[in-house]
């Protein structure tokens, strides 16, 4: 007799799913969301409890990538037990290292296809490290969650970026 529990996969935009499941009956979460601005799904935008359109990890800034993984992760607290864990795997991108083409492009020219930080007006420099999961956890941190550890996952291969520039 097989004594596994059900598995039941679902499908859909994160806020909606996790709607779907009861409060407390998560036991893990192992997740790694879309890192910011460096792939495109081609799935159909949706549209976000704060207006924006589009998708997740294409936000035009990183403070909005931030605060929709905040949203999400509300609902993934909301599901988890009092006992459960939750991991994510999370990296990071070099501001205005985009260049035309590659899988974050939309098709559409111009500059809606380079990464956020190569728009003029923004805070970060060409180059610079943007930071996101440190600013990722520390957003957690000032929503309730523990930031428990860190683990590194050292790759060693230059995808899914590389930088150009360095001197």
């Amino acid at each position: 007799m097989n004594s596994q529990p059900p598995v039941r996969l679902l499908q859909g935009h994160a806020l909606e799913v996790l709607r779907e499941v009861p409060a407390d009956s998560v036991h893990c979460v192992i997740t790694s969301p879309p890192y910011l601005n460096l792939r495109s799904y081609k799935t159909e935008p949706v549209a976000w409890p704060d207006g924006w359109v589009g998708h997740l990890g294409m936000e035009p800034r990183v403070e909005e990538y931030i605060a929709h993984l905040v949203a999400i992760f509300r609902e993934v607290r909301r599901v988890l037990r009092p006992d459960g864990v939750c991991f994510v795997n999370l990296s990071d991108s070099y501001a205005g290292s985009g260049s035309p083409g590659g899988d974050f492009r939309d098709g559409k020219g111009g500059d809606e296809y380079l990464r956020p930080y190569n728009r003029q007006g923004q805070a970060l420099k060409p180059l610079d490290l943007c930071g996101v999961p440190e600013r990722f956890a520390l957003a957690m941190q000032a929503d309730g969650w523990w930031w428990r550890d860190r683990l590194a996952w050292s790759k060693t291969s230059a995808m899914p970026e590389r930088v150009a520039g360095w001197r």
